[in-house]
């Protein structure tokens, strides 16, 4: 195991280890730390899964850029590293003159950004998308390049990729101290020290805790709300067809409450309430957050009994900076110290961010060298669930263990389980997912 890199990655969320995937295109030692048992544990674990087109971010932000810039990398990513996704659109519903105009202007907005594919539908065309949509709508903003991914999906696909062209993680390791000297960083973690020429901050919530590490006090990162999701029986999820975003404050692009389909074809409900968190850690489930996310969705599609199919429930806490955007640079204590701190919307912009981070560091003085043999595949998971009948026996012959069903709700298999451990899970979640 290394324990004198060139890059040191601190968070293996999805920014982390896309940023990981990224450097692991050099001839470099990329060595990622995650606090947690397991990738993606933080905030990725509690996304939507939503690609964004781009319309609710402010033009000239770098957060739109970075958006704007991903959307034309996505398609190639998605197909080499056989990430879940799936077009879905979206539908921002208006029910009154005040939100008919505000859908007008981020629909303006979002055409500002370069955003392709926005169209303001009336009632009846609306309506005919979404059945069970409140008959009271008035117009819709449909944005026909939005999607879901399973953001699983995400994080473990660039995480194995990253592995196998020789980037090395330590999980369960938690930094506790930075130092400089002799023209190096030392890492101080329990699981010992390690050096190295640049250190990348990616610790979301945290990373404003580990830029002080070395006395940089340039953002602040803030977590005082948190927001409730609930997941709904897969008996519901195929009632609706697209991303229904309806509108809680017409003076903000980036509050909204959802009725959306998971990729997995689950439904998940969602509405924008600042309920206030005890600590960075808390994730409870308040039950006036519950209620008050159930009233919302069910104003928005009134003909469902959504309480009915309910399996569970989750909060999380949503990383926001004193910036008001995406903070991207080198920290103003030194120039091979990279603090990447993103917004909500990250996950539809990590593939733009990570090559923001390798520019950052190439012009820093770092000659970075293309490896010849980088390998930009990997190959997914086959799911017993997935497959058509004819290719079953097929798959069974090669492996008798996707004949043993471990999981009768969700058809998964012993064959599954062990590769899934087999490539790095280390937790039941891991597993899962």
């Amino acid at each position: 195991m290394f324990r004198e890199v060139d890059v040191l990655i601190i968070g293996a969320g999805v920014v982390g280890v896309v940023i990981a995937r990224e450097l692991s295109k050099y001839d470099v030692k990329v060595l990622l730390l995650e606090k947690e048992p397991d990738v993606g544990w933080g905030q990725s674990k509690a996304s939507f899964g939503i690609r964004h087109p781009g319309s609710r971010w402010t033009p000239g932000s770098l957060a739109q850029r970075m958006i704007y810039e991903s959307q034309k990398m996505w398609e190639k990513l998605i197909d080499e590293l056989e990430i879940d996704f799936r077009i879905t659109g979206e539908i921002v519903v208006a029910f009154n003159d005040e939100e008919v105009e505000y859908i007008r202007a981020l629909k303006a907005q979002g055409e500002k950004n370069g955003v392709e594919g926005l169209e303001i539908l009336g009632r009846k065309d609306t309506l005919e998308m979404e059945p069970h949509l409140n008959p009271n709508v008035k117009a819709a903003l449909f944005k026909k390049k939005a999607g879901v991914f399973d953001p699983f999906s995400v994080v473990f696909a660039f995480y194995e990729n990253a592995l196998a062209n020789g980037v090395e993680a330590y999980l369960d390791t938690v930094v506790t101290g930075i130092v400089f000297e002799k023209d190096k960083f030392i890492v101080v973690t329990n699981r010992g020290d390690f050096t190295t020429k640049y250190v990348v901050n990616a610790a979301g919530l945290y990373a404003q805790h580990i830029a002080q590490l070395i006395g940089d006090g340039s953002f602040k990162i803030s977590y005082e709300t948190k927001s409730t999701c609930i997941i709904l029986d897969k008996l519901v999820g195929k009632t609706i067809n697209h991303i229904i975003a309806g509108i809680p404050d017409v003076k903000s692009f980036l509050r909204f409450k959802l009725v959306m389909p998971t990729y997995h074809q689950n439904l998940l409900i969602y509405t924008a309430i600042p309920e206030p968190s005890k600590s960075i850690d808390d994730r409870s489930v308040e039950k006036r957050a519950l209620e008050i996310t159930f009233k919302e969705a069910e104003f928005l599609v009134p003909g469902l009994d959504l309480r009915k199919y309910v399996i569970t429930a989750f909060s999380g806490l949503t990383a926001r900076n004193n910036r008001g955007d995406f903070i991207i640079e080198t920290s103003p204590k030194h120039p091979r110290f990279i603090n990447v701190a993103l917004l909500p919307g990250g996950l539809t912009a990590v593939p733009a961010v990570a090559k923001r981070v390798v520019e950052i560091i190439e012009s820093t003085g770092f000659h970075l060298v293309k490896k010849t043999d980088f390998n930009p595949t990997r190959k997914a998971i086959t799911r017993i669930r997935d497959l058509h009948i004819d290719k079953m026996q097929d798959v069974l012959s090669k492996n008798p263990l996707y004949g043993k069903i471990i999981c009768r709700c969700e058809k998964v298999s012993e064959a599954e389980i062990v590769e899934a451990i087999k490539r790095g899970a280390t937790t039941l979640d891991g597993v899962k997912f």
